[in-house]
């Protein structure tokens, strides 16, 4: 059994050259990578081409949304752990991998690092920095996926991805994770980069988010939980900034960066 299994989502995405290179040339290979595709352009399966070399699994179809082809990919994974890297991101640098796992024993289910925001049209960047989960964390906040690593049989005990929803099922599968006492582990390792470019411009989405992020708090907190939270968040959102925006933390010693709803305090100030 392979120790970890690598799941690229892609549908003609112009910056899959990246992720693929960051994969192949990780210096610890203990991996499958599994590559669900959903029915790209010639463009797009050419480049996939070059790299088939290290493709263990692929699918190119149609599919019902990013996690119905998440799904796939976890019907196809036999790792220990899974973690998505998606078409459009990449790991941090060569030895991301190396890092977690090359020497490390874990009893944990989910490792959960840091990830790097990037805006390349800015040529600006910050780091996440995601500090110990709590139920009054996750009601105003998110895991981040792309820098999270994920024992594979946490999707049979708990389920896979709720395809009900089009943008928050990952968020979901944290809460249900932490509500069933599965056991989280920080690490303090920059994963990957995350391509935030035209987040704030998505304006058909932003509704739908907000709507299905509502809907998983009600279903899975109290009320009580919920005004506690919300106590605990001493920062105020306009609309706008609700969906995108970057904030001084009160302590001046942190900025807050808001992406759809999800506030993440980070550690380190954009680059000039």
């Amino acid at each position: 059994m392979k120790k970890l299994s690598i799941v690229t989502i892609c549908y003609n995405e112009p910056n899959l050259d990246c992720t693929c290179q960051s994969i192949v040339n990780q210096t610890w290979q203990d991996f499958e990578w599994i590559v669900i595709d959903g029915g790209s352009n010639k463009e797009t399966l050419d480049v996939f081409e070059k790299y088939k070399y290290r493709i263990d699994k692929f699918i190119s179809e149609p599919d019902n949304g990013i996690y119905n082809a998440c799904n796939k990919g976890i019907k196809l994974a036999t790792g220990e752990y899974i973690h998505f890297l998606n078409a459009g991101d990449c790991y941090f640098n060569n030895n991301v991998l190396q890092n977690v796992f090359s020497q490390s024993q874990y009893n944990e289910d989910v490792l959960y690092g840091e990830l790097e925001f990037v805006n390349y049209k800015k040529n600006k960047n910050i780091i996440s920095e995601q500090p110990k989960i709590d139920k009054y964390y996750l009601i105003n906040n998110c895991i981040l996926t792309p820098a999270s690593f994920i024992k594979l049989d946490l999707f049979y005990k708990y389920g896979l991805f709720n395809e009900n929803y089009k943008i928050v099922s990952d968020y979901e599968k944290w809460v249900i994770f932490f509500k069933n006492n599965v056991l989280f582990k920080h690490l303090n390792v920059v994963i990957a980069k995350f391509d935030t470019t035209g987040i704030s411009s998505n304006k058909k989405y932003q509704k739908l988010h907000m709507e299905e992020r509502h809907d998983v708090v009600k279903k899975y907190f109290t009320k009580d939980e919920i005004n506690k939270a919300l106590s605990l968040i001493t920062m105020k959102y306009s609309f706008i900034e609700n969906i995108f925006s970057i904030k001084n933390h009160p302590n001046k010693k942190h900025k807050v960066i808001t992406i759809l709803g999800i506030h993440i305090k980070i550690r380190r100030k954009f680059n000039a």
